[in-house]
């Protein structure tokens, strides 16, 4: 009897560090399908386009910030709008968004409602180190999901959120990163509220992703936070005593 209480005892603990480190990996894995991607595509053998992104950001907290903007295409991905405000190796704040436009015809969401990023590397230069921190972000665009990460810049510990969109169409989707001043730890509910300030200064190159975006930019603002919170029982289970476990039938004695 005493093996057997030792085995269940064993089985359980085991289970419950496969669960703990496959919620480790689920918030790796997030991090890895949104934020630095985006640098890959700055870097890698796609198109540029000559003109400037049909989208801003409207916070004024972001107009003392140095402004960099970019359009790339590419055959797989599709157009992508690139903006980012200020930089990752600066000690002051990093916010950059990619809009990105997926081909027609193009699946541009998995079945989690994560989008499909090809070539995803991390942050070239730069340590990061993910955590199982999560964020359901809710604005009027749609909802977004955030995972927390640091990134060693230049031996000066930044503290980020990676985001990603998961809007109700395959047509557009929104992904970044924000990251606050080194040091300081960036807040979901200020992430959700500069991404609620997203405008629209021209038509965008897909009409169907136009349309969506401006049907929903035409809804009162709404920006919230919230953490993800871990659905695995994790109550503290007392052992019982041997003589309340269930016997089998056939070894009862009537």
């Amino acid at each position: 009897m005493a093996l057997s209480q030792q085995r269940l005892a064993s089985s359980v603990s085991a289970a419950g560090i496969v669960v703990r480190y496959a919620f480790y990996l689920l918030g790796a894995i997030v991090f890895g399908l949104t934020a630095f991607a985006i640098l890959s595509i700055w870097n890698s053998r796609t198109k540029r386009i000559d003109t400037s992104p049909a989208f801003r950001l409207t916070a004024p907290e972001l107009s003392r910030l140095p402004l960099r903007s970019q359009i790339v295409s590419d055959r797989r991905l599709g157009r992508v709008e690139i903006r980012q405000h200020g930089q990752i190796y600066h000690r002051d704040i990093d916010f950059t968004v990619a809009l990105i436009m997926h081909p027609s015809g193009s699946i541009a969401l998995t079945s989690d409602g994560l989008p499909r990023l090809p070539r995803i590397k991390p942050l070239r230069s730069a340590r990061t180190v993910s955590t199982a921190v999560n964020y359901d972000l809710d604005t009027r665009l749609g909802d977004y999901r955030a995972s927390e990460l640091r990134v060693d810049a230049d031996g000066q510990w930044k503290q980020c959120l990676a985001f990603v969109s998961r809007f109700e169409t395959d047509a557009v989707s929104i992904a970044g990163w924000y990251c606050d001043a080194s040091g300081a730890r960036p807040s979901a509910d200020r992430l959700a509220c500069l991404l609620d300030k997203i405008a629209l200064d021209a038509p965008l190159d897909s009409p169907e992703a136009d349309r969506f975006l401006r049907a929903r930019l035409a809804r009162a603002p709404k920006c919230a936070a919230s953490p993800v919170s871990q659905t695995v029982d994790t109550r503290a289970r007392t052992r019982s005593s041997p003589r309340q476990w269930s016997v089998p039938s056939a070894h009862r004695a009537y």
